[in-house]
This record gives C-alpha cells, sequence and structure tokens, in this order.
C-alpha cells in the first residue's frame, strides 16, 4: 500500500512565506513526512482545492487580497467536506476576526508573526485529529453498511413470514411477531396437508443477528418443503438430522409445531414454551409443557408426539420465550403466570383482541428498557369443530 503524504495548503500573500516555510520543514518534505502547496489569495487557494482533491490541510491568513482568508473560510464550508480542516493566521490584536474564524469552522489558528515553532506544533496537531476523524468516519461508514445490510437481511426474514394467515374453516387465528434486533431469530408459518388437517409452527432460533436470520431461513425451507409431506414424527427427525448435519455449532432451532384435525391437536415441542389451552366450558388455562432439546442440539434424538381435543370456544396460545422473559426497568420477568394470568383475563375475547392485549402488556412492561429478545405468540380460537 502507498503511503499517504498529508498534503497542505498555504494561504498568503506573502511571497517570503513560502521560502520560509520551505526551509522550516525541508527534512520532513524530503522524507514525505508533508506536501506543501502554496496559493496567494482565497482565489487562487479555492482554485487548488478544487484541482487538488488530496488536500487535507488549509493554512490561511486573513487579511489578503482579491478574496480574504473569512470568505475562504465560508467558501470551504460550501465544499462540504468533513476532513478538510482549517487553521487561521491572523495579527495578534485581532481576536474578533478569530473569534469569526472560529466560529465559522477553522480548527485552530495561529498568532502572527508566525512561530515555527508553533506552526508546527499546529499542523501536527490539526493532522492527529484529522486522522481521528478519518478512522471515526470509517467505523461510521463500516457502521452504516453494516446495518443496511441488516436491514435488508431483516426485510429478507420478515419476507419468510406468511403474508397474511391463512383462513382455516372453524379457526381464527392471530399472530404478532416483533425483532428486537435487526434480524431475529423468532418464526412462524401455516401449512395444510391433503386431508384438510392445520399445521401451526412456531420457532425460536438461539441468539439474534445474521446467524439467527440465517436458522430462520433453513427452518422455512425444511416446513415448506417438508411440512405437508410427513407426518409429524418425520418432520421432526427430517428437520434434526439437516440442521445438525450443516454443523452450524450451538446455532439450534427451538421449534414447536402442532396438527389441528377436527377436535384432535397433535404436537411436538422441541425447546419451545409451554403451549396453553383455555378450556372454555371450565374457564381455566391447561399448560402443556414438554421437556426436549432443539432442533439441531442431539443427532438421533427421538421427539414425542403429545394431544389434547378441543372444543367450541377452546383457545390455543402458543408463543416464543420472548414475552414471558420480557424484562421491566427493574430487571423482574413478565414471566409464564403472568402471560397464563393475561390470557385467562382475554380468552373469551377473539383472537385478535388477545393478540393486541399481550403486545400492549409487553409494551407497558419493557417501558424504558429495551427487548433483549424477539416476542412472538400466536392466538386460535375455536369458532367450529368439524368432524374429519
Amino acid at each position: 500500500m502507498s503511503k499517504v503524504i498529508p498534503r497542505i495548503l498555504v494561504v498568503d500573500d506573502e511571497p517570503d512565506l513560502e521560502l520560509l516555510i520551505n526551509q522550516k520543514f525541508r527534512k520532513e518534505i524530503k522524507q514525505e513526512v508533508y506536501c506543501f502547496v502554496f496559493a496567494g489569495n482565497g482565489v487562487e487557494a479555492l482554485d487548488r482545492l478544487n484541482a487538488d482533491k488530496d488536500i487535507e490541510l488549509v493554512l490561511t491568513d486573513i487579511n489578503m487580497p482579491e478574496m480574504d482568508g473569512l470568505t475562504l473560510l465560508s467558501k470551504i464550508k460550501e465544499l462540504n467536506n468533513p476532513i478538510l480542516h482549517s487553521v487561521i493566521v491572523s495579527a495578534y490584536g485581532d481576536i474578533l476576526n478569530i473569534r469569526t474564524a472560529m466560529n465559522g469552522g477553522a480548527f485552530d489558528f495561529i498568532v502572527k508573526p508566525i512561530d515555527l515553532t508553533d506552526l508546527e506544533i499546529t499542523i501536527k496537531k490539526s493532522l492527529d485529529n484529522l486522522s481521528a476523524l478519518k478512522k471515526s468516519l470509517k467505523a461510521r461508514d463500516e457502521l452504516i453498511s453494516v446495518r443496511n445490510e441488516l436491514e435488508e437481511a431483516r426485510a429478507l426474514q420478515l419476507s419468510m413470514l406468511p403474508k397474511f394467515i391463512p383462513k382455516f374453516i372453524g379457526l381464527e387465528i392471530s399472530a404478532y411477531l416483533s425483532t428486537a434486533s435487526e434480524v431475529g431469530g423468532d418464526y412462524y408459518d401455516f401449512s395444510i396437508n391433503e386431508d384438510s388437517s392445520v399445521n401451526i409452527a412456531i420457532g425460536d432460533a438461539t441468539g439474534h443477528g445474521m446467524r439467527a436470520g440465517i436458522m430462520v431461513a433453513i427452518m422455512k425451507t425444511l416446513f415448506i418443503t417438508n411440512s405437508t409431506h410427513h407426518d409429524l414424527e418425520e418432520f421432526f427427525k427430517l428437520a434434526n438430522k439437516a440442521i445438525k448435519s450443516l454443523n452450524l455449532g450451538r446455532i439450534m432451532m427451538a421449534f414447536a409445531m402442532m396438527n389441528i384435525k377436527g377436535n384432535q391437536v397433535r404436537f411436538i415441542n422441541a425447546g419451545m414454551p409451554p403451549i396453553f389451552l383455555y378450556k372454555k366450558s371450565k374457564r381455566t388455562i391447561i399448560e402443556h409443557e414438554v421437556h426436549a432439546m432443539p432442533l439441531g442440539a442431539i443427532s438421533d434424538q427421538n421427539f414425542a408426539v403429545n394431544s389434547f381435543t378441543i372444543d367450541y370456544g377452546d383457545v390455543i396460545l402458543i408463543l416464543s420465550d420472548g414475552l414471558p422473559e420480557l424484562f421491566n426497568i427493574k430487571k423482574e420477568y413478565f414471566s409464564y403466570e403472568k402471560v397464563k394470568s393475561e390470557f385467562l383475563s382475554m380468552a373469551d375475547e377473539s383472537s385478535d383482541r388477545i393478540i393486541e392485549h399481550l403486545k400492549n402488556k409487553s409494551v407497558d412492561w419493557s417501558s424504558g428498557t429495551d427487548p433483549v429478545d424477539d416476542l412472538t405468540f400466536i392466538a386460535i380460537r375455536i369458532n367450529n369443530i368439524l368432524n374429519q
């Protein structure tokens, strides 16, 4: 990589100054520490700046013919070049102009008659500040680039969610998903089998960011490709084997899927929170909890199929751990018990109102804090039981 030599434009109508600077900095010029270019007034300086985009520092006198230093300073500001520094040179008694120059964007000032040692210190200080600014701008640009990429990845991830919730006869379904970062790890989906039974899935990849987003993409592919062609146990074995074979290390997918047919719900839960069932006849919440490892954790894992029956007016709530493990400003968990309590308080309402209620409660609870995990919940109201 070629060495970048700082280019310094000196603007002064005194011709002796060029000779003086070349003499003072002859060693630095020879060793290519600095490169000086000169202009006799503001007009010449602007021509130089327009022709030479590598100039980083301008040392300019105030009192010059054709265009003075203060006018030049305003023109430099119009160039909108954040890495172009200016140092103003003026007589000791000209404090008003010096103050005007500093307010106008000058980085520093030098008092005439010029002390060459002071000039050397000021040049070094200006270039050091400029170097730090360049690093900051580079970091900012890299951050913007990363954020743009993450936003694109987030848009891609969200595009993998269902565009709308399908209308299933007898079921009223509502869902909500909010990511804690640009790219989250939560996911939900739906599919219909040939026998008209319904598959409803929810997942939570370990971690956040791009790696979690990649896992969501993998799970989406597995679900849309295989969920309607295999029964529950076969699907989970296939998905687990596929994820494990990718050697993704600690990136796994907690995943639960239920199949609803008539008044029967069959499900497998691999590492997701309990499934909550509101039984309208008893006005109580039944908690279906299964302790199993997420997909991709163990190669030869067995997945147990569980089941329960549903009746008219029952409601099923499935969710990721984002809500029960949501912190408030006191570092208190929302908790699973509170999820059950809030769910029970709204269980006779529509699925939309249940979801809206849980969403509002999460916002109220986390007020003043940033969520550290994605929030996803799905409410399924049973409006009719079909004999299938």
